[in-house]
């Protein structure tokens, strides 16, 4: 299946999600995540600000300042496809913009360079148990991820793991996927791979 079919076909399944158990499961990887970075030397986190059916980030976030630790969202410029990470201490400092999505006003933010950003979430619909992903078809991540140097995770819904997916040779995989059930070391299977 080509990347666009399968990320149609995952939005459809995605949509399909009722309210209950999006809330039960995005609690589940939610307990998961903070359980990864509780211990960790982690402080500052990338992290974009989800819609309905992409798994909850805004519960998240809220116990990310609870601990203390920095929350870094994107900005997009769509003419080059790139990003720049800001700050947000509150919800507040968020406005909407194309697509109709949540980014932050750099009038009430600090830009963060890439350097400082310790762990970076990543966004996807598909992901193989490798770790490499579809995602929305914008680039941005793809692009962003060639000049990163800090660690990569994704959070995703069960169904959204399959066994393979298309990608290309440019294409950068992340090294961890925490699901309600599982937390795939990508990193280490991918090497696993490698060896046989």
């Amino acid at each position: 299946m080509t990347k666009k079919i399968m990320r149609n076909a995952m939005k459809k399944k995605l949509t399909s999600l009722d309210q209950v158990a999006y809330n039960n499961q995005s609690k589940q990887i939610e307990e998961k995540f903070l359980q990864q970075i509780a211990d960790s030397y982690t402080t500052t986190i990338g992290l974009t600000i989800s819609n309905f059916p992409e798994v909850d980030t805004w519960s998240i976030i809220k116990e990310l300042w609870s601990i203390g630790k920095k929350v870094v969202v994107p900005k997009c410029t769509p003419i080059d496809r790139s990003m720049i990470f800001y700050e947000i201490q509150s919800f507040d400092q968020l406005e909407r913009v194309y697509m109709h999505l949540l980014e932050p006003n750099p009038l009430k933010t600090k830009a963060v360079a890439s350097q400082n950003i310790d762990l970076l979430v990543v966004p996807g619909i598909v992901y193989s148990q490798q770790g490499y992903r579809i995602g929305y078809g914008g680039g941005y991540y793809d692009r962003f991820l060639t000049k990163f140097k800090g660690d990569t995770l994704s959070l995703a819904f069960d169904i959204q793991v399959v066994n393979d997916v298309e990608y290309d040779v440019f294409d950068l995989p992340v090294n961890k996927i925490i699901t309600p059930t599982n937390i795939f070391q990508c990193k280490q299977i991918r090497e696993k791979d490698e060896i046989v």
